[in-house]
């Protein structure tokens, strides 16, 4: 499939897009790309990533905990270099004094009576490994996940943790993965008590999911109904172990002590993968059996325990710890002082450093995460439910850091309100594309209708017409505007302008005309680089922002839209009172938003039953309500008295706002 890497790229950064899309996953650069998200890792260091080209951002995804510790750690690094100097991977059949250093402290660091650890390369892995040895254990097949949760994408793991991938690849059996709500004790009991259950995985506070808390008493509950039937437990600590809650392992935090935990990301340091899966005696016992029953090359590898047993220590230190309870504490009460301002901001969810910060929709979500990214900060909305923005800060982070991240995520939100119709409206648009630089190229010639050749042009707005700010080399600035082919007559857009006047006549600022060299209000324009010819008109450039730009919304986006809207209310009467004593000049002619115009046989926008994406069942139920609509406004009627103000008359990007 033919791919365009971003033409703002470096070369070399292109190269790699390109590269990585042709082999190694091109859906994942696609959706970032389409996303306006072209970061490609270079340089990195502690929670701070630059790019290929240079641009900055501040790490709050942290590969899900893997960089609980930062970037290329320093004592880490020091562990992995003078671990080579005597340590290589190591064979896994063998016994080595970095495996049993690791396994020992692992043991020490988990609640309850662990026993013995499986060594993997990825908590996916670990996950697999208990799987199997919970089966063998109990001599049962069964496993009960949560359907919210998320245990990895290999083999067993996969099947337990996110169904519609399993069902992709074909590996979904819901009659041995079973998938019960969260913090749904009946739902639970009534899948364990059949006793055929081998093992509960429970994600702690499921992280794709928006990291959702559990309840007071869910996993306490959960654990005894565990023991009535005979059915193994499993803690999922692969994102929220290793100190991320304010305990070496978040399942403390209820007191509970699991059959079998799993870690990982965390544990590798980021710098060698590493993950293990921690068991009691009964789920381990297998070991004794078949000592090859579960191998991994490169799990339990001895350079990597060399760097774990670091990343444990340094993780679950008293001084990390007692640090991450102080930098909660202090980013939960900044994101508290923004949150109100921001009705889109709904909720925060957090244990210690594990925050699920939620808004309004998965459109909020996502125009977050572009928010963040243009403000310079990593973090991304959550794979099953898109409105909550994982916020992972890192465990070694001190007070400037944690006023960096509130400052920046501050910015986020008032560049979300002062960008989120761009979002919507898909008007953030690349100027490098075929369309972008073929109208450019239009509007370059239509410089030499006003005789100021050589002004520079600079995108304002693309959508139905296309809007330039114009900078000749010496006068005031002013607006082009390039309208949409086919859609205006000439005799309408001279209408347009003779009401213009009329509206500067009676108060109301619009926009004055700059009439062509011809002296005529616009001009058409040929081009090679276009299809079709375009009228192109030409207006004075007039101070103010846009009306929905609320700058810096110290007083709350309701508090300016209120005051704003109450404005335009006011200027909106105004008009209405203008175009209701005004008689229009012979020839004036508009389109009519009436119900013919708008549900007619010959609708402005089209016979839009027509289109050719929608089924016929959608066309009957299209027409349908075409002919109910145009029953309802048949009944309201087309007097002087009943009038509506439709969107292009007072969409917020025609409005500026300039003092009063």
């Amino acid at each position: 499939m033919a791919f365009t890497p971003p033409k703002n790229a470096s070369p070399e950064k292109q190269a790699i897009l390109q590269s990585i899309h042709a082999h190694v996953y091109p859906g994942r650069v696609e959706r970032l790309l389409g996303g306006g998200i072209d970061f490609v890792p270079d340089r990195r260091e502690g929670y701070r990533y630059w790019d290929m080209d240079g641009r900055e951002l501040l790490e709050l995804h942290i590969n899900g905990g893997t960089f609980n510790l930062g970037h290329r750690n320093p004592d880490l690094i020091k562990v992995l270099e003078d671990a080579l100097q005597h340590w290589d991977i190591g064979n896994h059949h063998f016994a080595s004094e970095p495996k049993a250093k690791l396994a020992e402290a692992l043991i020490a660091s988990c609640p309850g009576d662990m026993q013995y650890v499986i060594f993997c390369a990825s908590g996916s892995e670990a996950n697999d490994a208990a799987v199997k040895s919970a089966r063998y254990a109990t001599g049962r097949r069964k496993v009960v996940a949560l359907d919210c949760a998320y245990h990895g994408r290999t083999g067993f793991s996969g099947t337990a943790g996110d169904d519609e991938t399993a069902r992709f690849f074909n590996s979904a059996y819901p009659h041995e993965f079973i998938k019960v709500p969260f913090n749904d004790l009946e739902a639970m009991e009534a899948a364990l008590k059949e006793e055929d259950v081998a093992l509960v995985m429970m994600e702690i506070i499921p992280a794709t999911d928006g990291f959702r808390m559990p309840h007071d008493g869910y996993l306490p509950a959960v654990k005894k109904l565990c023991e009535k039937y005979g059915t193994l437990f499993l803690a999922d600590e692969v994102q929220t172990g290793l100190g991320r809650s304010g305990k070496a392992w978040a399942i403390e935090h209820w007191g509970v002590e699991p059959d079998i935990l799993v870690c990982g990301k965390g544990l590798s340091g980021g710098l060698y993968p590493m993950a293990a899966a921690v068991m009691k005696e009964q789920p381990g016992h297998w070991l004794h059996e078949n000592g090859w029953g579960h191998v991994s090359t490169f799990g339990g590898s001895d350079v990597g325990c060399c760097v774990a047993l670091k990343a444990l220590e340094l993780s679950t230190s008293e001084a990390t710890l007692n640090n991450v309870a102080v930098q909660a504490e202090y980013l939960r009460a900044g994101l508290e002082r923004i949150k109100p301002r921001f009705p889109f901001f709904e909720e925060i969810r957090q244990k210690g450093l594990v925050f699920g910060l939620k808004f309004s929709d998965s459109n909020t979500g996502h125009g977050m995460m572009k928010a963040l990214y243009e403000n310079g900060i990593w973090a991304i909305a959550a794979g099953f439910d898109e409105s909550v923005l994982q916020f992972k800060p890192g465990l070694l982070m001190d007070r400037a850091l944690s006023d960096e991240i509130l400052q920046r995520f501050e910015n986020a939100c008032i560049w979300l309100v002062n960008n989120f119709n761009d979002l919507i409206y898909g008007t953030l648009t690349d100027e490098d594309s075929d369309e972008l630089i073929n109208i450019r190229a239009l509007a370059t010639e239509a410089l030499k209708e006003w005789g100021i050749e050589g002004a520079a042009l600079e995108l304002l707005k693309h959508r139905e017409n296309t809007v330039y700010k114009v900078t000749p080399q010496d006068g005031r600035p002013t607006v082009m505007r390039i309208h949409r082919a086919g859609y205006h007559s000439d005799a309408e857009l001279q209408s347009e302008v003779t009401w213009m006047e009329a509206l500067n006549d009676a108060g109301i600022d619009c926009p004055e005309i700059v009439p062509s060299l011809s002296g005529e209000s616009f001009a058409t324009v040929r081009d090679a680089s276009v299809a079709a010819p375009r009228q192109c008109s030409m207006v004075h450039w007039l101070p103010g922002t846009s009306f929905d730009h609320l700058g810096r919304v110290e007083k709350g986006v309701v508090p300016e839209l209120c005051e704003r809207y109450h404005k335009l209310g006011a200027l909106a009467g105004r008009l209405h009172n203008q175009s209701e004593a005004w008689s229009p000049p012979d020839g004036f002619t508009r389109h009519a938003w009436d119900a013919n115009g708008l549900l007619g046989d010959e609708p402005l926008w089209g016979r839009f039953w027509e289109h050719p994406v929608i089924t016929a069942k959608q066309r009957t139920q299209i027409q349908k309500a075409r002919m109910v609509l145009q029953g309802l406004l048949k009944q309201v009627g087309q007097s002087k008295e009943v009038y509506g103000l439709i969107h292009a008359d007072f969409l917020p990007d025609n409005i500026l706002a300039d003092g009063d």
